[in-house]
């Protein structure tokens, strides 16, 4: 089993007498995992294409068309922009038998419940006088439903007339690409709900979802890394990396996070931007660059709690500890594969951000970046802002200026269990390098042959902590550091100090 080495150096002592400060090692790959890969097809059979409709569970249908896996059912007093609109039902149904044809095929995800039993996956008109609903035909919106048959859950699609016009060329929305993509997120809802597991990750559901949307869109039309982008609700991930991963709601106005199941987070006022981080698809990101999609398919079969728990059950505490440092530290780094260029962009686009409330409650307004800030105590030590402090597995990012062929930085976790510090940095030339992490103490690595881009070296100092309870939304970790030898002084957080590839001031 390869296992990552965790130091805990000595502290050098006042006085005459000193201990030897021991080099820390530095690496640029991470080791592999073990125990976490998954291939639906072990224990389920891929359907053929399903010949019959689910017609008894909904009621009033006026209209239908069926096209391979899918149908669109219609009440009597649907929208006139798509009462019978048969161009716009089969552009709609084309799109979605091609994107979710390639998950099936090419990307080995079974599909929704409805096709495992033979039955057309359904998308039901909204507001227009089915008895799914009892809006009126001008309403707007779509989302994953549900219907039930015999006390079994069928997930379908629920659309407005807007999303599904967006399918007719003669349509002049605006916004018709942000809707025809939405049809196919909601599609993928239904994969995830007809899954035995996930469902008490909500937070997941959604990231998730953009991923699988995105790797989807990658591999099919073979995109390069230029082409790439995340949406802007992931910009949170690297620019705040002291909320926890399995967050829903992100870092409240009132300092708390939300919890990894949405209905723990609906009280209280969320933050711009920070608010949607649930819709971040970084993580899975990371998951399908460090442990390979077999991962994020075993989350969906066997992830009956938390995320992270479950995690931790299969893989080892160990090992999955490691694995939020990794997260964290790559993050930092943007150091995630195909997806590193898509992070600097989203970067460079949100940095600065003014990040305030969303609701009717007051907060003190934060500038996105991804470094904390500190200020140097009297006794040496740096004491890093409160309210950015870290959640459960979340990190601070402390950038830090150097000079000299070396540089010694200490740690001291307070009274914190599971805090961890790791020196990183990109060279000149571009390449990760990471230290050897450390639980307490000093550590001093070398630059020789490997000097940091901009001179900056960067400290992450991370929460291993991964179990959530209800106290979790409240509590940030402290912790001090204190900057020796070589460490010339912090940076300044309002650098973007994360463009090695630039001149940074």
């Amino acid at each position: 089993m390869a296992v990552l080495a965790i130091s805990s150096c000595a502290k050098q002592e006042n006085g005459d007498e000193q201990k030897d400060i021991t080099l820390a090692e530095t690496f640029s790959v991470w080791p592999s995992y073990e125990n976490i890969d998954y291939d639906f097809l072990q224990d389920y059979e891929m359907p053929e294409m399903p010949q019959k409709n689910m017609t008894e569970v909904v009621k009033g249908e006026a209209w239908r068309y069926d096209d391979r896996w899918f149908t669109f059912v219609q009440g009597p007093n649907a929208n006139a922009l798509v009462k019978e609109n048969e161009e716009a039902a089969r552009n709609m149904l084309a799109r979605l038998n091609d994107d979710f044809a390639f998950m099936r095929e090419e990307m080995g995800w079974l599909p929704d419940r409805n096709a495992m039993e033979g039955y057309r996956s359904a998308i039901y008109l909204y507001g227009s006088g089915l008895s799914t609903d009892s809006e009126p035909n001008t309403a707007t919106g779509g989302w994953q439903g549900s219907v039930y048959d015999g006390g079994k859950e069928y997930p379908m699609l629920l659309l407005s007339y807007y999303p599904v016009y967006c399918f007719d060329p003669d349509c002049k929305y605006n916004d018709i690409v942000y809707h025809t993509d939405g049809v196919v997120h909601e599609g993928i809802h239904c994969l995830f709900s007809s899954r035995p597991a996930g469902k008490k990750i909500s937070w997941f559901h959604e990231g998730c979802n953009t991923w699988l949307q995105k790797a989807m869109t990658i591999r099919k039309y073979n995109l390069g890394t230029s082409d790439i982008d995340f949406g802007w609700l992931a910009a949170g991930t690297p620019l705040a990396p002291f909320i926890p991963i399995e967050c829903y709601g992100g870092w409240r106005t009132d300092g708390s996070w939300g919890s990894p199941y949405w209905m723990d987070t609906i009280t209280g006022d969320s933050r711009n931007i920070l608010g949607g981080i649930q819709y971040s698809e970084v993580f899975p990101s990371f998951l399908e660059v460090s442990l390979g999609d077999g991962s994020i398919k075993w989350i969906w079969e066997n992830c009956k709690g938390y995320l992270l728990d479950a995690f931790a059950a299969q893989l080892g505490e160990e090992q999955l500890q490691r694995m939020i440092l990794e997260y964290r530290s790559r993050i930092c780094l943007a150091d995630l594969g195909i997806y590193s260029d898509a992070l600097l962009r989203l970067e460079n686009s949100y940095f600065n951000t003014n990040v305030a409330s969303e609701g009717s409650s007051k907060c003190d307004p934060w500038r996105m970046t991804p470094y904390a800030v500190t200020e140097e105590g009297e006794d040496g030590w740096l004491v890093p802002e409160k309210r950015t402090l870290p959640g459960w597995s979340g990190a601070n990012i402390i950038p830090i200026k150097v000079s000299g062929s070396s540089v010694t930085v200490s740690f001291d976790p307070l009274e914190e269990k599971n805090m961890v510090c790791q020196l990183c940095w990109r060279t000149k030339d571009g390449s990760p390098v990471y230290a050897e992490p450390f639980e307490s103490g000093d550590c001093m690595v070398s630059l020789e042959g490997k000097a940091p881009a901009n001179d900056v070296i960067f400290a992450v100092v991370c929460n291993r902590t991964y179990k959530f309870s209800p106290t979790m939304r409240t509590k940030h970790f402290d912790y001090r550091l204190k900057l020796g030898e070589g460490a010339v002084s912090t940076a300044s957080v309002s650098s973007k100090w994360f463009n090695y590839k630039n001149t940074v001031k």
